[in-house]
């Protein structure tokens, strides 16, 4: 039984992606990384249907292009940030409820979604405040709320992580692994952060338009050269732990600060 919701078949585009194929498992988390310029936003265009390419990318098995824009709609949600994020409605549960309106479901239905949604993303202080008016953060939230309110199959996000407090990605990661978890979303998250990316069930790194490394995200962190060859940073404690590993004081990876200190002080 085929349990994959996206095939990529050696897929090349323009000078920017070469002879890529990999597969996405549905109810998976997967991260794909890679340093500036390497491809990443432009293969979640790719993925998600907004830059189009010949039978290289199936959806549920069927051919990505083939597939009636209204339905994909229906099946993917998306966040990529652009430079200034604007928003066409004077509130935010207006830009959200929007979504709603045109899909055919009952009003009942409809407050529900919202209201757990609102919730989710803790914004219910936000809902008749101008979106415009948000901090990016914020309008982050909203735009992740109007990607997630119709249930789709599959959500797609492109460095939404980019400029965020130590926190604010920690509160974003909390709401992912809900709706993966527990809504079953199958998520693919593109970020140049590894300390995002280890915390998601495959990694993808991308370089020069190819993947250079694919795997569990701890598996392929723990090679530090590698990793900074390719122009990201190795999670601190990651990093730490391996030059600790080399000096024979711990056995293996620890990512729990506590937990490190107490083998330590063994």
């Amino acid at each position: 039984m085929n349990n994959n919701i996206i095939t990529v078949n050696n897929l090349s585009y323009k000078k920017i992606l070469d002879d890529i194929s990999f597969k996405i498992q549905k109810g998976s988390f997967v991260s794909i990384s890679g340093s500036n310029n390497c491809g990443k936003t432009t293969l979640i265009k790719i993925l998600s249907g907004l830059i189009s390419v010949n039978n290289m990318v199936l959806f549920d098995n069927t051919n990505l292009e083939s597939i009636n824009k209204t339905k994909l709609f229906l099946e993917e949600g998306v966040v990529i940030l652009n430079e200034h994020i604007n928003f066409l409605f004077d509130t935010v549960r207006e830009e959200i409820m929007f979504v709603l309106d045109n899909i055919k479901i009952d009003d009942d239905l409809k407050l529900d979604r919202y209201n757990s949604v609102i919730r989710l993303l803790n914004l219910k202080k936000y809902q008749n405040q101008d979106p415009n008016t948000l901090n990016r953060n914020e309008k982050i939230l909203v735009l992740l709320a109007i990607a997630i309110i119709h249930k789709p199959k599959i959500l797609y996000l492109d460095d939404i992580d980019s400029m965020m407090s130590k926190c604010d990605r920690e509160n974003i990661m909390r709401i992912l692994h809900y709706l993966n978890k527990q809504e079953k979303m199958t998520i693919v998250m593109a970020t140049t952060n590894l300390d995002m990316a280890l915390d998601t069930d495959y990694l993808y790194i991308l370089n020069d338009g190819r993947i250079a490394l694919s795997g569990l995200p701890l598996d392929i962190l723990k090679d530090d050269n590698i990793i900074n060859k390719l122009g990201l940073r190795i999670p601190f404690m990651v990093d730490l732990s391996v030059k600790l590993r080399d000096y024979d004081l711990v056995n293996d990876i620890i990512l729990d600060k506590e937990r490190l200190v107490d083998t330590l002080w063994k």
